[in-house]
Formats: C-alpha cells, structure tokens, sequence
C-alpha cells in the first residue's frame, strides 16, 4: 500500500464516518515508553524513557504534560569513552476523531525543552576530556490512528517524526577543555516535513490508558 493511498483512505475515513463513541471528558490519560539496549563490542548501554501524563478537558481532547530522561555510555576499548544525559519535559495537546468500529484518527502537538551533557575522555595518548551542553526547544506534530482493545486502553499507530521544528544552543564547558582545544558555541535550527516516499518507516507503536470512570 502506498503512503498516498493509505494517507488519502485515513482522510477520507474520518470524513465520511460518524460515530457516537467519545473519549469522555475527565478521564485521566496516561502513556510512555521504556527502553533499554546494550552490546559488547564495542561496550554500549542505552537507555530511554518518556512519560505522559494529562487529561480529558473535554470529550475527544487531551490537554497533558511529557517528561523524558535518556543516557548513552559508550566504551570503545581503553582508548575512548562516551557518556551523553538528557533530560526535557513539556506540554501536549492531542485531538481524536471517531472513526467507528472503536478505531480513532488523532493529531497530537508537543513542546518541549530538554537538557543535554555529554562528556567524552580520550586515553591515548595522554588523558583528554571535552565536555559540553546543549539546550534544546522543539515543536512536533504527530498523528496517528488508535483502536479501543478495552474500555480503558488504546493501541495506536503513529508518526511521530512527520514534522518538527527545533532550535539548540551548543556550548563546550571550558575548565574541561584539553588545552590546543578552543572554546565552542553553536546554535542549530531546524525543521522537517517526512513527507515522502519512506513515510511508512516513521511509524511507531505504543499504547495509551485512560483512567477513571
């Protein structure tokens, strides 16, 4: 199937059916992920997490807050090290639209901020560090579709890097410099529309809760 044809069928879905089901106002919605990844060669441990929790302002609309927390250690041999942390948090706003048979369309939109420390050391031949933090701002837009499995929970499909825009300031902390290494600060805007033939490998998986009665 093609991104087209299943973009224009979505559309045309949402359009063309109608539904008495809703997501009803005052329930509390909860999602989030947890992942973990780890190698030998060279020595690597991932980890990230992403939590959100909110709720229902009204029936079809989810007004909520994200918190997410991410570290990377890297260790190739005696030679080179990499350790990154980054922690954010923000606000989302999520919109669904029945589409009958317990299937919804949404559009999600998020802004966040996160904190980046990243250190890496050099062993060889003598001991190095260069040590640096980015603050980053970013606006996303992600839809997707969600089918109700039960009263209380939904499994969904969505795109989540279908469009962003981000600006990051980058800045190296100079106590931590090796010395023929001058200071550095960059700052970085971007933005992205995944709108083309590989639009079919943004899709994620994840499933959401709402709670109460």
């Amino acid at each position: 199937m093609k991104p087209k044809f299943l973009l224009s069928s979505i559309i045309f879905l949402s359009i063309a059916i109608t539904s008495k089901a809703q997501i009803s106002s005052g329930k509390i919605f909860l999602g989030g992920s947890v992942s973990y990844n780890s190698s030998t060669n060279p020595d690597t441990h991932a980890f990230y997490s992403n939590i959100q929790l909110g709720k229902v302002v009204k029936n079809n609309s989810v007004l909520g807050v994200l918190f997410n927390y991410s570290s990377n250690n890297y260790n190739y041999s005696l030679s080179f090290k990499n350790k990154t942390r980054t922690t954010g948090g923000g606000v989302f706003y999520r919109k669904y639209k029945p589409l009958g048979k317990n299937f919804y369309a949404f559009g999600e939109i998020n802004a966040a901020y996160s904190h980046t420390n990243n250190d890496m050391a050099y062993f060889n031949p003598t001991s190095q560090y260069l040590v640096s933090k980015a603050d980053q701002g970013s606006l996303y837009l992600i839809p997707g579709i969600s089918y109700s499995v039960c009263k209380n929970m939904q499994i969904e499909l969505s795109m989540p890097n279908i469009a962003y825009i981000s600006y990051q300031h980058m800045s190296t902390i100079d106590k931590y410099l090796p010395p023929s290494v001058s200071p550095q600060k960059r700052n970085t805007f971007n933005a992205n529309a995944s709108l083309n033939n590989n639009l079919l490998s943004n899709f994620g998986i994840g499933f959401k809760f709402f709670l109460g009665s």
